[in-house]
């Protein structure tokens, strides 16, 4: 949604007019924000990355055994280990490695992400309850002064913040079929994702277009 800050009012007011004195404010003074609520045990794309990141780990280990063996055992010693236990407990270690990634996204419970896009560029903050668990359960410091109190009277943990200017963009993927846009500081390389509520991907998108002419890829 669309927010605006008046400097005579001294007031932020939703949509691209001052609710105070009426006039309506300049692109640079205009913003878009949005929160979107996720849960990371659900996350389809931290599990992808824990069952790519252990079973590679584990086919590295089982390929680094082999090939010595095969080196220098020869093919006899690389038979009998067709029959030991090595690809079984291996297995079984990047099995509990997943049970043990299972827990640790449990105890992270919900979190909320704030996405904002102004005039200078992408800005991300992710926020969760201030149980010390949840940081811990994201390998992070519980630091009490990340504890922030809202305006309803909650008080919700500042876990991280990600920005990314305009001029770092080198690329723009639109994704309408999941409601996301990646904002690429690398090609194909660890992309800022902007998660979008039904109803926002539009507004989010030309705003984005505005500002990263000739990156957006069809």
């Amino acid at each position: 949604m669309i927010y605006s800050y008046c400097k005579r009012c001294r007031m932020e007011s939703a949509g691209d007019v001052c609710v105070g004195c009426g006039k309506r404010a300049t692109a640079a003074l205009q913003r878009d924000k949005w929160s979107i609520l996720t849960l990371p045990l659900a996350d389809s794309r931290a599990w992808r990355t824990s069952i790519l990141a252990l079973f590679g780990a584990a086919a590295l280990v089982v390929g680094a055994v082999f090939g010595l063996e095969a080196l220098f055992g020869g093919p006899a010693r690389v038979s009998m280990l067709w029959q030991s236990a090595v690809i079984r407990v291996t297995l079984a270690v990047a099995a509990m490695g997943l049970a043990v990634v299972f827990l640790f996204l449990l105890l992270q419970g919900k979190e909320t992400n704030v996405f904002t896009l102004d005039s200078q560029g992408a800005h991300q903050h992710t926020w969760h309850g201030p149980e010390k668990w949840k940081s811990w359960a994201r390998l992070q410091s519980a630091d009490p002064a990340k504890d922030i109190p809202q305006q309803d009277g909650t008080v919700m943990h500042l876990s991280q913040e990600r920005h990314m200017l305009w001029q770092d963009v080198v690329s723009v993927q639109l994704r309408p079929s999941s409601s996301t846009i990646l904002l690429y500081h690398t090609p194909h390389c660890a992309p800022m994702a902007l998660r979008l509520p039904a109803g926002e991907f539009e507004l989010a998108a030309d705003y984005v277009g505005k500002y990263c002419k000739g990156k957006v890829q069809k």
